[in-house]
């Protein structure tokens, strides 16, 4: 079958329509918009003054290819072609002016627990880990009275003690304190950084420090503060924030926020990890239509924005949040 020509903005490729799939085609779903000699697209933030660039910049949106040519506004048209057609400019809408500290709320107001659901993907997860740690349980090697059983294995990485009786724990045992780290094909421990490509190589290495078997893995008792990659971006009256933390407890996670203030505190990995931080937002929110969606591999937080415009950026400028918190005060 012959190609045709999509007419996504921002694609202006030919495409197949029987290989046509969902996510074919990268292409802004937005508008052009032209200001201040700045141009870019209005369903993403990025700007531009050369004409070109804006032209180039690649879109910003997955979906299938389009070869429906988009409807041209109708002109009005005169009752007698003769007559000479008047039309009424349109009315310039008064610019939105960024806020200020004195006009700015405070971020000292009362803060509301946003309303949270949980994904399918997340209860899945939740429901195999539950499972696992019944099984990790009944596999520990340990009694009902605390002792440890015979053939346990040494739960530190790359050893392989097994427990033989109270003689065992006089061994020595050899063993990588570091994590196992996987990147471009490669395989090693960050602990001593020797790399291979072969996974069986790696899994025989021999541990780079020694120390004393670890027969029981002991339980965390709280998590420990972790750094979570996280991302955002808007679409028209929303802000939508990214956390990227995989297998999050909603029992114990807690996202709260006010007009200009978002507070996270994110339990995640089976409780061992927690990531927490505070954003000075942007501009004004409401937190009664802000939302979460908790799912496997991050949590999802919505803001609704008090005013449906583009925020130029996620949280106020350090020097500006400093102004903003004494002007409210």
């Amino acid at each position: 079958m012959a190609e045709v020509q999509c007419y996504n903005k921002g694609c202006g490729q030919k495409f197949d329509p029987q290989s046509n799939s969902e996510d074919a085609c990268t292409f802004h779903p937005g508008e052009p918009v032209f200001h201040d000699a700045l141009k870019g697209w209005s369903c993403c933030d990025k700007r531009s003054t050369d004409f070109t660039m804006f032209l180039n910049y690649p879109g910003c949106t997955k979906g299938a290819h389009s070869n429906v040519k988009p409807v041209e506004p109708k002109k009005p048209k005169t009752e007698n072609p003769g007559d000479v057609m008047v039309v009424e400019a349109p009315r310039q809408r008064d610019p939105i002016k960024p806020r200020t500290a004195n006009n700015r709320p405070s971020v000292d107001e009362p803060m509301t627990k946003l309303k949270l659901t949980v994904g399918a993907s997340l209860k899945s997860a939740l429901e195999r880990l539950t499972l696992e740690e019944d099984e990790d349980k009944d596999a520990a090697g340990e009694t009902a009275d605390g002792t440890v059983k015979i053939g346990t294995s040494c739960t530190n990485n790359s050893c392989k003690g097994t427990y033989e009786g109270e003689a065992s724990d006089s061994e020595t045992c050899t063993f990588h304190p570091g994590v196992p780290i996987f990147h471009e094909g490669m395989k090693y421990w960050s602990c001593c950084m020797r790399k291979t490509s072969d996974f069986d190589s790696f899994l025989n290495q021999v541990g780079c420090e020694t120390g004393k078997h670890r027969w029981i893995k002991p339980q965390a008792a709280g998590g420990e503060l972790k750094a979570c990659r996280f991302d955002w971006h808007q679409t028209g009256p929303n802000v939508c924030l990214s956390v990227f933390a995989k297998v999050a407890n909603p029992d114990f996670s807690l996202i709260e926020a006010n007009q200009v203030f978002l507070k996270v505190h994110i339990v995640f990995d089976s409780g061992k990890s927690i990531f927490e931080k505070e954003f000075v937002l942007r501009d004004v929110i409401d937190p009664a239509r802000s939302s979460v969606k908790m799912l496997g591999t991050k949590v999802e937080i919505n803001l609704r924005k008090a005013e449906n415009f583009s925020w130029p950026s996620l949280e106020m400028p350090k020097t500006d949040t400093a102004s903003a918190n004494n002007g409210s005060n």
